[in-house]
């Protein structure tokens, strides 16, 4: 052992300075390194990065052009710098492109969005029947009641959408109801007043067309699809409440397919927000954020009496098919309006109808439990006259499948009468096509025996 340790003992005299000294300086430049990598993909740094990447490269916009596909790029780019991910950071980067698409929404939106003032003559015998629940109202244009054997005049306040170069005008019934001198403020080329006649209305419907003149052409609103809304959707919604014009409020779809009964009138379908709605909003346009209208504000859950955090809409797919009975067949593309009696929603097929359940579908050999089943056919009817009966099952509607017998209801009441549709119907084994036109109901039914 002590000739090991003289052997080493030169080795051991030597200085360890150099060592130290090599280690320190390894330590600062790996401590050096891993705090540039650290502030390189700092958000804000990143967003900085992000931000003068669009601006240098045209392409990347090019290929971005709307709101979503923008924030699809941008949380790629997030995932390939920070394959650990960080929840901070693609917060920021969302919060920033939110703010930008909101930007560019409204200033594209809000030249399609009108104000609308009329005058109404209120007494006690014209107040509006009270409703099932009286916690959901119409989002109500005057804002009083009048009290009993009186009679005053009020201005409503509402709010439409552009929906022809030509100048029609689409807001609820119950903005414009038993009112006269309608004026239509519009804002796209600084703010002009045009007073507005009405073109067609539907108190059923809580649909009303307006329209009003000008030597200039107008920028009509962009629509959507409604059928396309999911919930957790975010949304704008703009309007005029308590008469603060162009006033615009955002939050989400909190709900879909909601069936209101509103001040007597039944409403399917309507979709349900929490962007704030108020008295004035009605009449104005739910958008989405592609820009595209997606409904039109209608109701609010009010216990106070003001918005509480649930608003309703009238699906847009709905009120095209009102829009389609005066030939504007899409947003800004106006054909002409050559029949203004034509009638909007409430065909009638003249069939009694139920529901199809295992036994019935066993019973009649359907492929499969669905449809309805023809119960009776009235005499003389659309149904009558194409030759349906007694027995057939129903499957499609115009391609659509029936699901229930308020799926047909509902599809054939938006539909206007002597309008052509297509029905698949199951007869003695086999599938079959009828093609019927809708009528108006008629006042004296008989069943056929």
């Amino acid at each position: 052992m002590l000739n090991i340790f003289k052997n080493n003992k030169k080795f051991c005299d030597s200085s360890i300075k150099p060592w130290v000294f090599f280690l320190i300086i390894s330590a600062v430049l790996v401590i050096g390194w891993g705090i540039y990598k650290r502030e390189s993909i700092e958000p804000e740094n990143l967003t900085e990065n992000l931000s003068e990447q669009f601006i240098q490269n045209p392409a990347v916009l090019a290929n971005n052009p709307t709101p979503q596909s923008a924030d699809k790029t941008i949380y790629t780019a997030i995932t390939k710098a920070t394959p650990q991910g960080s929840s901070t950071l693609i917060t920021n980067i969302d919060r920033f492109n939110m703010q930008e698409s909101y930007k560019r929404i409204i200033a594209s939106v809000r030249p399609t969005v009108v104000n609308i003032k009329a005058t109404k003559v209120i007494t006690n015998d014209n107040l509006s029947p009270p409703s099932v629940n009286m916690n959901i109202r119409f989002v109500d244009p005057f804002g009083v009641d009048a009290p009993a054997n009186t009679k005053s005049i009020y201005e409503s306040v509402g709010s439409g959408i552009i929906v022809s170069p030509q100048g029609h005008i689409l807001t609820n019934y119950h903005v414009i109801a038993n009112s006269n001198n309608i004026l239509v403020t519009v804002f796209g080329m600084g703010k002009q007043n045009y007073p507005a006649r009405i073109i067609d209305h539907h108190a059923d419907t809580d649909l009303t067309l307006l329209k009003i003149e000008a030597a200039d052409d107008f920028k009509p609103a962009q629509l959507g699809n409604s059928d396309l809304v999911e919930v957790g959707d975010w949304v704008l919604a703009f309007g005029s409440p308590f008469g603060l014009e162009q006033t615009v409020t955002s939050g989400i779809v909190s709900g879909k397919r909601k069936t209101l009964v509103i001040e007597g009138l039944k409403y399917e379908n309507m979709i349900q927000t929490d962007a704030p709605i108020n008295r004035g909003s009605s009449g104005g346009p739910l958008v989405n954020l592609n820009g595209d209208v997606i409904g039109i504000n209608t109701a609010i859950y009010a216990p106070t009496g003001v918005f509480s955090g649930t608003g309703f809409a009238m699906p847009i797919n709905q009120v095209k098919r009102f829009l389609s009975a005066h030939n504007i067949i899409s947003a800004g593309d106006l054909i002409q309006v050559n029949n203004p009696s034509i009638q909007y929603g409430q065909g009638w097929l003249g069939i009694e109808i139920q529901p199809v359940d295992r036994t019935i579908a066993h019973q009649f050999g359907l492929p499969y439990i669905g449809g309805v089943l023809v119960n009776r056919v009235v005499y003389n009817s659309p149904a009558w006259n194409e030759g349906l009966e007694r027995g057939d099952a129903i499957l499609e509607f115009d391609g659509r499948k029936i699901s229930s017998m308020k799926r047909l209801e509902n599809l054939i009441a938006d539909l206007s009468p002597t309008e052509k549709v297509k029905l698949l119907v199951f007869r003695d084994k086999k599938l079959k096509e009828f093609y019927v036109t809708l009528s108006e109901m008629q006042k004296d039914i008989e069943f056929v025996k």
